[in-house]
């Protein structure tokens, strides 16, 4: 795995060399420190102990273009930083964005570790974020390692792939994943989007570089999403429903933001989300306030409380992304 790892980023260097003026290069620098009342200690991550975001880390993250005679051709993506890891008190390599995408005239495809078609994470970056979508709650995966086509229509876009299942890192333990996403809408352009996902296979219980379990999950869920912008107010939505281990699993979330200041500079958000999962029902309430000091430079603050613990937390966080 190391070794084909360590090829992939030779071959995104080695062709960057010929296209030296369509790169960019940014750091990435996160501190993170926060109070749990179940531990009743001070806490240097924002989520669970076993993922990988919202820790104390350094790192990069290197975007590639490459363009031809009649415009972009592909592109190539890497995005590696170093954590502390409070819980086991030591430094911890994590790989994020590491793939390679080409343009053909009917598809988009890709390799590597990237973004999987299944329901809000599949389109909303929140990896830099305090709170996060349902893909950290068991259903999905941020990231995972595989390959992929996408194509872009003038009133939405398809998406599909074939991964590992294994999320961060890869393990192999007779463990795949099919996922699909059709969606309806340009959020950019007409402040809303609807998407329908499909997962199916066999998916690890991975959190992070940890396995919960060493069997990879039978899985099949159906996911609906949507979000809709109206002026400076912001809302997603996201609805999975379907099986994990030949028992039932749902999960539903809801998000409101608002942004204030000249840019929207200032944004505060409400989040809402409720899972059942292994015949356990939770809701968890969070939360957040984001402040962008400069282009480069945000603090973000998060309160949530889960029922199911009965924990209450607290995260503050800044943020520094200067291009380099």
């Amino acid at each position: 795995m190391k070794r084909a790892f360590l090829v992939f980023i030779g071959i995104i260097f080695c062709w960057s060399s010929a296209y030296s003026s369509n790169r960019l290069l940014y750091l990435e620098v996160q501190g993170v420190a926060g109070y749990s009342s179940m531990n009743n200690e001070i806490i240097y991550h924002a989520g669970h102990p076993h993922d990988v975001m919202q820790k104390n880390s350094v790192g990069f993250d290197y975007i590639q273009r490459f363009s031809g005679e009649y415009g972009d051709i592909g592109m190539g993506a890497l995005q590696m930083r170093l954590a502390w890891d409070d819980i086991e008190n030591k430094a911890q390599l994590q790989v994020y964005n590491a793939y390679l995408k080409g343009k053909t005239p009917f598809v988009d495809i890709w390799i590597g570790h990237n973004r999987i078609p299944f329901g809000l994470a599949s389109y909303w970056d929140t990896h830099a974020h305090l709170l996060q979508p349902l893909a950290m709650y068991g259903f999905g995966f941020d990231r995972d390692w595989g390959g992929g086509i996408s194509h872009d229509f003038a009133n939405g876009d398809f998406a599909a792939a074939i991964t590992t299942g294994s999320g961060m890192g890869i393990k192999t333990r007779g463990n795949w994943l099919a996922t699909s996403r059709a969606s309806f809408g340009v959020l950019a352009r007409d402040n809303y989007n609807f998407g329908l996902s499909f997962m199916g296979g066999k998916k690890l219980d991975a959190m992070g570089y940890h396995l919960m379990r060493d069997n990879p999950q039978e899985t099949i869920l159906g996911s609906i999403d949507a979000s809709y912008n109206h002026g400076r107010v912001e809302h997603k939505a996201e609805f999975s429903y379907g099986e994990k281990n030949e028992m039932q699993a749902a999960a539903a979330l809801y998000r409101i933001g608002f942004n204030f200041l000249e840019d929207n500079r200032l944004k505060l958000e409400g989040q809402s989300i409720w899972t059942k999962q292994e015949n356990v029902n939770d809701v968890e309430l969070g939360l957040g306030v984001t402040f962008m000091i400069t282009a480069a430079l945000s603090a973000r603050a998060m309160y949530q409380w889960g029922w199911e613990t009965n924990e209450n937390r607290v995260n503050f966080q800044i943020y520094y992304y200067p291009r380099i």
